[in-house]
């Protein structure tokens, strides 16, 4: 399983420009400039690197049309005159202009700001008169930005523009760089200006470079910081401006951002490879967030406070904080289940606090061992959108807990409850917050201990393509796997997923096909790691491979008898082992083809399913269709499954035709599951994306929960995202040796329990009702039962799965506080 960075993998594309074309009339923005010289490029052969990929406007024209001197007027990336890549590290255009020329400028046209398009981060100009050597004489988008200032916030078409060159070459190569991670990238129109012929006399200038990869990679740090600091200071300076703090302080404090900018100019190149992007990213950032805490101060609010947040609300960087409230901070929870709350703390002084939390009149004080205090990191991804979503825990020391509240920058504690064999009852205490010389904080916590039990095996089958066999892949390593395994586990995942390597290395006896032999060996180590699965799920990743499996069977065509015989044969053989390891055979679910979707060929899928259903029937068949109209897939691909999981965006997207197609494939007997596989995960809602997920499953009589993926950290470390190939897609916070929780796992780990309470409530109903009660408490539960789900999944803005989106998040909280009520109403 792949996924696509933005988008709900391949079919998205088209629906993210059908809903451009039909909905959004953008407004074409160029940047200005007096035009610098004779456009020396037009009609000017030139090669492209790597080869274009957007299927809605790659043509064999591609190879012409960046210098014919038409530019797009309309829908940009839909236009055939347009250049387009999906996920390119970089691309690269190479204009051949004949002969050595001087240059005095370049231009290229590009276009962002909707459908997940967003502009380069760096558009470096390389000239060279051999077409072996070249030189780095600027980027393109930094000298057009000190000119015309930055990029637009909406939708437009750009003409980035410079004639601040001063250099020569025959060959002038474009390395067009997005952010890490960007999905997409287009251009129209490349353009380089004539210079005064005295520069075909003159040093080229600029740096000798050894290839544009080597470019591309010296300056991932580099591209990411500047972002980082260029929109952080933006920001603040917008800040700034916006407050009511008196007109001389501002002028100071905009005086002290501009030094602070000069700074981060000279950081962002002195950072070294190995940097983490935990904020602030080193001393000059940190110097920014002081002037923020200054803003702070001078806006009225306390040297240190701190305020109960929006638990699953996304935290604000730069702005100014709510001045303190009396909110207090309220817990419920079953003995057994895992429950967070948070507070936020905020410095206004010039110095980092080391602040000692503790608690007061609770059971336990004043460090429970039923509570995992954790330091919420900032960190930076690869979309250089920041997230506070890191939970580092922190060790209790002599009676408290501390953690580190840097000046200027909201820092948040998240406290999870694990209440074992503390006994029932509502408790009220305080969370006391001491820091060096300043007053102490207290927040009223209300721990409400409701008297049940929490079963320790859940109901939902929950996975997440966490391919733990063969010692791991992704971000999940031999270093950390017996980590990632605890954590995974402790999460209640217990649908866990293997590669085909679990399963498909076996070899027929050449004198009998009937008789196989199976190296079970990965499988056994696989399952062995995960003891108390519900089920076990393994992709075969046949549907690519048809012949080459085919052959592996014998030779035999995918569509003769003997492949339906020996494919038989071989899950009869593992069905047997399985039950050697007490493995009942509905506990195997098997993917065969990932996302069949409009176009996919079905052959072996259909072929592997016949004889898998013909052989050993309780196996389960596990697809997860991406068809956008479903009606338009093969009958038969429906009847082929026993659980059919369709994206849950998808669902949330495409009308109530496509629910309806699903819910009547379940009233013909096929099991319902959800997943999603959208990203970048960590800019996705822990709320509506990850905990609703679960919510959504009850709601449609659903069995299962899976998200893409537990494990992919997309190749880069999670604490520094900038060397990301796309995502990343893991929930957690994966580097080598270690494993860190993050929120986004903690909503999906919040979500399973949510169903469990459903479950509970309606075991707790069945048998009011088998015992003849007929109270009203039985019929309000009965109503819980089957609309309490609604008014979570139908709540304000829940339907849109992005965190930096405003909703309502706290009826999930509600409608299970309610549950825990009828069931204390219920016998």
């Amino acid at each position: 399983m792949i996924s696509i960075a933005y988008t709900l993998r391949p079919y998205t594309h088209r629906l993210a420009v059908s809903v451009f074309i039909l909905v959004f009339s953008p407004s074409v923005t160029m940047a200005t400039a007096d035009h610098p010289g004779e456009n020396i490029a037009l009609a000017k052969p030139y090669t492209l690197w790597p080869q274009p990929n957007y299927s809605h406007c790659t043509d064999v024209d591609d190879r012409t049309q960046l210098t014919d001197g038409k530019s797009t007027k309309e829908y940009f990336w839909t236009q055939q005159g347009t250049v387009g890549w999906t996920r390119p590290a970089y691309s690269l255009v190479t204009v051949d202009l004949g002969r050595t020329e001087p240059i005095a400028g370049v231009a290229f046209t590009t276009a962002a700001g909707t459908a997940g398009v967003t502009w380069p981060a760096e558009i470096r100009i390389l000239v060279s008169d051999d077409g072996k050597n070249y030189r780095d004489v600027g980027d393109l988008v930094a000298l057009e930005h000190k000119r015309y200032g930055s990029w637009p916030e909406k939708y437009a078409i750009r003409r980035v523009i410079t004639h601040e060159l001063a250099t020569r070459g025959r060959y002038v190569q474009f390395i067009a760089i997005p952010l890490a991670g960007a999905p997409y990238l287009f251009v129209d129109e490349v353009e380089v200006f004539r210079g005064a012929q005295e520069l075909l006399q003159r040093d080229p200038g600029g740096k000798p470079v050894q290839s544009a990869k080597a470019v591309f990679e010296r300056g991932r740090i580099h591209r990411a910081l500047q972002i980082r600091y260029t929109k952080d200071a933006a920001n603040l300076q917008k800040a700034i401006k916006d407050s009511s703090v008196d007109q001389a302080v501002k002028a100071q404090l905009l005086k002290r951002l501009s030094d602070v900018r000069k700074q981060l100019d000279t950081a962002a190149a002195e950072m070294g490879p190995n940097l983490r992007a935990v904020l602030p990213i080193g001393d000059a950032h940190a110097n920014l967030f002081q002037v923020q805490a200054d803003l702070w101060k001078a806006a009225g609010r306390p040297s240190f406070w701190g305020g109960v947040p929006d638990l699953w609300g996304p935290v604000a960087l730069i702005g100014i904080p709510p001045a303190p409230s009396d909110s207090s901070v309220q817990v419920h929870t079953m003995h057994g289940e895992y429950r967070a709350a948070s507070v936020n703390l905020y410095n206004a002084t010039d110095q980092i606090l080391y602040a000692r939390v503790r608690f007061e009149e609770l059971p336990g004080s004043p460090t429970p061992d039923y509570v995992t205090l954790h330091e919420v990191a900032w960190t930076d991804t690869a979309q250089s959108e920041p997230i506070a979503a890191a939970l580092p825990e922190v060790s209790r020391q002599q009676g408290a807990w501390t953690v580190s509240v840097p000046p200027g920058l909201t820092r948040q504690v998240w406290f999870t409850f694990h209440v074992a064999d503390q006994p029932a009852g509502s408790h009220t205490g305080k969370i006391v917050v001491d820091a060096d010389s300043t007053k102490p904080l207290e927040f009223r916590i209300q721990l409400r201990i409701w008297p049940f039990e929490f079963p320790r095996q859940t109901t939902l089958h929950v996975g997440g393509w966490s391919y733990t066999n063969g010692g791991g892949t992704y971000g999940v390593t031999t270093d950390n796997l017996q980590e990632f395994l605890g954590h995974m586990q402790s999460h209640f995942v217990n649908a866990p997923w293997a590669t085909s390597a679990a399963m498909m290395k076996f070899r027929f006896d050449p004198s009998d096909l009937t008789k196989i032999e199976l190296d079970t060996q990965q499988f056994d180590n696989w399952i062995e790691q995960w003891p108390d699965a519900k089920r076990y799920h393994v992709f075969l990743s046949v549907a690519d491979y048809a012949g080459r499996i085919a052959t592996s069977l014998g030779g035999a065509p995918i569509d003769s008898p003997e492949f339906s015989q020996r494919v038989g044969t071989w899950i009869s053989a593992w069905v047997q082992h399985l039950k050697s390891k007490g493995i009942r055979p509905d506990q195997l679910g098997l993917l065969i083809h990932d996302e069949p979707h409009e176009g996919s060929d079905l052959q072996s899928l259909l072929a592997w399913a016949k004889a898998i259903r013909a052989a050993e029937p309780e196996v389960i068949i596990w697809e997860d269709p991406t068809y956008r109209n479903p009606t338009k897939a093969p009958v038969e691909l429906y009847e082929s499954c026993d659980v059919l999981c369709p994206n849950r965006p998808m669902w949330l997207t495409e009308g109530q035709s496509f629910a309806d197609f699903y819910l009547d494939q379940k009233n013909e007997g096929r099991t319902l599951e959800f997943y999603s596989c959208s990203g970048p995960a960590k800019l996705l809602d822990p709320y509506s994306y990850h905990r609703l997920q679960a919510w959504h499953c009850w709601k449609v009589g659903g069995t299962g929960s899976y998200f893409w993926a537990f494990g992919d950290n997309s190749g880069a470390s999670s604490w520094c995202e900038y060397f990301a190939k796309s995502g990343p897609y893991t929930p957690l916070f994966l580097e080598g040796q270690t494993v860190t929780a993050g929120k986004h796992m903690e909503a999906i780990r919040e979500s399973v329990e949510d169903y469990e309470y459903f479950v509970i409530l309606r075991t707790a109903v069945e048998r009011a009702k088998a015992a003849g009660d007929s109270r009203p408490a039985v019929a309000a539960a009965e109503e819980l039962l089957a609309h309490g789900a609604d008014t979570v999944l139908e709540a304000q803005g829940v339907s849109d799965i992005h965190w930096c989106e405003p909703k309502a998040r706290t009826g999930a909280e509600a409608v299970r506080v309610k549950i825990l009520e009828a069931l204390l109403r219920l016998p």
